[in-house]
Formats: structure tokens, C-alpha cells, sequence
């Protein structure tokens, strides 16, 4: 709803030569560049009031086609420009010119729901406690969400779902989902999604074993990837061990004085942390993983894989928690933080449970502060995933069958031969190809929602094959 505000607004503009000042970075809530660019516009960037002027004279004074002139700071405009142009300033006051801009920073992420609540704002509310009434009672309030929920966001979902979706387009369907299931979850409400159950398994059958041939100038597509994306200068990779996008929905909204800029990958299947972290940290896909099922060798093979990008032995540090003591050589920076995966498997309330909990983890502060410090001292800094996380019911424990690898994953069983199996096991899973694994295994997933855990457990698990628990966040930090 914001971006399409925004783009109603732009398509009103009559005149084809536009100046817009966006001197507060308008870019963190909305790539409005692309909406420019959908209506025809050509994008000039100002930087230099003499190359600029140059560039005018001979191109964009006389000519009828529309140049969008983007100018990101205080610098000087010649009055015989300014005259010729329209001009916007982009802000928060340019969609919600009734409600007070200082106030709605606080509510960045939920400004697409403020976008949809705002046909109910008649009246100037400018005035600060007058917008504060309007987002508390208007806004979120449980009608307001859920009509929300249905009319914009499950809308998208399904538009998604329909056409043979690309990689791409997946990704983008898993961070609709993570809103979905939270706003859900903030009015206490389980929002039927299982619409496209059978759409993603049917990509992750067909399409999933191609990832590795896919690239992205702006993201790794998948984490086997992730390596030598960012192993160009000093790098922080901070990987939060189980968090999902549902989860940094959550944490997200903690990160006032962050700016970043947020992609998704797709994890390793199965979504075990020995598989999908091994994969991210050594730049390998499963089969080339000496010990698949076990970390006992990570910290080796991100040192082992850092060196082969050409970082020297004691440039390289594999460490863990909030509080790592940094060597001052160091330029390539792995941190394992395992306070999401902790709360999963320690969770008995679903989604709500891990709301609580994330919401919690978000108010105190160390992921935030970690970011800080290593921003501050020079490093690029990101954040991703090994695996999300997804909420299921136990439908018995399946161990000492005699035939299987242990795994401590109870969404899925690795085969050694093909003995017969029994019925339970026959009607809740499914068997995956075993893209990137070892061929000589079978590999079992448990159908959606449904785990081998103790019957009639309520839990949060991962290891299956659910868009919660395969897509992941992938962010990058712009500053502090």
C-alpha cells in the first residue's frame, strides 16, 4: 500500500522534468527509484553542479522525454533549473500529510499497514498525540490488522502462488508469509496460508536443485553462496543460528539506529544446522562435507575456506556470542550467536511463544550493540541464517529403526537402504531428491506441520522442507 501511495502520487506529475530532494534517505522506506523507473522516468543523480549543467544543457532541457533529478544533499541548484522542474521532497509528510512525520519514524516496518489504515484518517492529526491515537487505536487495532492481512497481504501471497514462481519470486513470497504470521500472531490469530504448500514443495522438487546455477548482483541465492559474496574487503558475518524470517520480522523492529538493507537466500536442505551452517561457512554444498551430520569441523572449514579466498591464516576468526574478543588483524569475522535456536527448541507456545521471546531479545539490545562496534571498527557487517524454524505436532518419536543415520532432526530421516518402513512413517513424509547430498541415502521430510516428536506435542522445530524454515534473511548493514 505505501509503494503504491507513492506511485499514485508520482503518476499525478504533469511536468517531465522533476527535481527530487531526498535529503533524509527516503530509499529505507521504499525503492522509489524503481517506481520511477516503471513510469518512464530517466534517473539523473546531482552531484556536481558543473557536470550537471552540462548535462542539462545538451540532453535534458529540450527534450521530452521525463528525467527524474535525484539530489541527495544540500548542494546548490542554478534558479533557471529549479524554474523548469518540478519540485518534490521526499518524505513521510508527502504520503501521510495528515498525520505528524516525526512520530510515524517509530513505525518504519508497519508503514505499508499505516498506508492501508490511513483511508480512515479525515482530519488533520498532526499533532503528535493525535497521530499516537490514531496508530494505537485505529491502525493496530485487531479489525484493522486482520482486514489488512486479508485484502493486501494474503492478496500478494496468492498472486505469488500462481504462476510457476521463480527463485526470486519466492523469496519475496517468504517475506510476505513473515509478515503475515506476524501480524497475525500480534492479534492472536492463525492466518490460513496453505494455499501454497503444494506450489512451493512442487519448486523445491523441480526448481531447487538448480539454485547453484543462479546469480544475484545483490544477494547470494543460496547459502553455499554466501562466501564469496562478501569476502571482498574486512568482513563481519554474523549468523544467527535458526532465526527465520518471521523471527527478524520481529528483531527488525529493533534496529532504530540501523540502516540496512534486507535480501533472502535459501537455506540447505534438509534444514539441519550441521548441513545448512557447514554449507554457509565453508562455501561447499552437502555432498563435499566431510561430516555432515555433525559441526565438529566448521570452525575448519571456514578457516580452510577463507584461506582458499585468499585470507592469510591469522586474518581469519571463527568465534561465538555477543562479545567476541576481535584481534586487531583480523578481517574476516565469523560469529555464531545461538540464542534463537536455544528459544525454538525450547518452545511451547508456537509463534506467540517465540513473539514474546524475539520481542524480548530485540529490547535488550546485544545483537545491536555487536553491529555497532564492528561498524564501528571498519568491518562490513551481515546478518543471515543457517535455517528458519516452523511450528509443528509430534507425531511419535521414529529412532531405532535399524536403518537410519541419527540425525537430531525430527522433521526428517536419512536412509541407509530402502528397508520397508512403517505405516506412520509412509503417510507423513515425503521423499526429497536429495539435491547436493549424498546419493547413497534416502532422504525422508515430514510432511508440513507435522514432526517425530513425542504425539500431540506442540513444538517449533526445523529440518523439513517449509518456506519457514528454507528462506532466510540475508541483510546487510549500511550504517549505524
Amino acid at each position: 500500500m505505501f509503494f503504491t501511495r507513492l506511485k499514485e502520487i508520482f503518476d499525478k506529475l504533469y511536468v517531465p522534468h522533476v527535481i527530487f530532494y531526498d535529503c533524509y534517505d527516503f530509499s529505507k522506506y521504499c525503492d522509489y527509484l524503481v517506481i520511477l523507473e516503471s513510469l518512464g522516468y530517466n534517473i539523473v543523480e546531482y552531484k556536481n553542479v558543473e557536470m550537471f549543467r552540462i548535462e542539462y544543457e545538451n540532453i535534458i532541457k529540450n527534450s521530452e522525454n521525463k528525467y527524474a533529478i535525484i539530489i541527495n544533499n544540500n548542494i546548490y541548484v542554478p534558479y533557471d533549473i529549479i524554474k523548469n522542474c518540478e519540485i518534490i521532497t521526499l518524505s513521510l509528510k508527502l504520503i501521510f500529510p495528515y498525520l505528524n512525520n516525526a512520530y510515524l519514524e517509530k513505525y518504519k516496518h508497519d508503514l505499508d499497514l499505516i498506508s492501508f489504515a490511513y483511508k480512515e484518517c479525515y482530519s488533520d492529526l498532526s499533532d503528535e498525540k493525535e497521530t499516537e491515537k490514531f496508530i494505537t487505536n485505529i491502525v493496530f487495532s485487531d479489525e484493522m490488522i486482520y482486514q489488512y492481512i486479508i485484502e493486501i497481504l494474503i492478496k500478494k501471497l496468492y498472486e505469488i502462488c500462481q504462476n510457476a514462481p521463480s527463485y526470486f519470486e519466492w523469496l519475496k513470497a517468504g517475506q510476505i508469509k513473515a509478515k503475515i504470521d506476524y501480524y497475525g500472531s500480534k492479534i492472536n490469530t492463525i492466518i490460513d496460508t496453505d494455499f501454497l504448500l503444494d506450489p512451493f514443495y512442487n519448486y523445491i522438487m523441480t526448481g531447487y536443485g538448480k539454485l547453484s546455477l543462479e546469480s544475484n548482483n545483490a544477494f547470494p541465492v543460496i547459502l553455499s553462496k554466501v562466501l564469496p559474496f562478501i569476502a571482498k574487503n574486512k568482513f563481519a558475518l554474523i549468523v544467527m543460528d535458526g532465526m527465520s524470517l518471521f523471527d527478524f520480522e520481529i528483531l527488525s523492529r529493533y534496529f532504530v539506529e540501523i540502516q540496512y538493507e534486507y535480501f533472502n537466500s535459501f537455506a540447505l536442505i534438509p534444514t539441519m544446522t550441521s548441513i545448512s551452517r557447514q554449507c554457509l561457512l565453508s562455501g561447499k554444498y552437502p555432498i563435499k562435507l566431510s561430516e555432515p551430520f555433525n559441526l565438529s569441523k566448521e570452525e575448519k572449514e571456514f578457516i580452510q575456506a577463507m584461506s582458499e579466498l585468499g585470507y592469510k591464516q591469522n586474518t581469519i576468526q571463527y568465534s561465538r556470542g555477543y562479545n567476541p574478543e576481535v584481534s586487531p588483524l583480523t578481517k574476516a569475522l565469523c560469529i555464531i550467536i545461538n540464542d534463537i535456536d536455544d528459544i525454538v527448541h525450547g518452545q511451547q507456545q508456537g509463534r506467540q511463544g517465540m513473539l514474546r521471546e524475539i520481542d524480548l531479545l530485540g529490547k535488550k539490545g546485544k545483537l545491536q550493540s555487536l553491529i555497532k562496534e564492528l561498524f564501528e571498527n571498519g568491518f562490513s557487517v551481515y546478518i543471515t541464517s543457517d535455517h528458519g524454524n516452523t511450528p509443528c505436532t509430534g507425531i511419535g518419536a521414529m529412532r531405532g529403526l535399524g536403518i537410519e543415520v541419527e540425525t537430531k532432526s525430527k522433521r526428517m530421516l536419512v536412509l541407509k537402504d530402502f528397508a520397508k518402513l512403517n505405516k506412520t512413517v509412509q503417510e507423513n513424509t515425503i521423499e526429497y531428491p536429495g539435491y547436493y547430498l549424498d546419493k547413497k541415502y534416502k532422504y525422508l521430510i515430514c510432511k508440513d506441520g507435522i514432526s517425530f516428536d513425542n504425539i500431540d506435542d506442540e513444538v517449533m522445530t526445523h529440518g523439513g522442507i517449509s518456506i519457514d524454515e528454507v528462506i532466510v534473511p540475508f541483510i546487510k548493514i549500511r550504517s549505524v
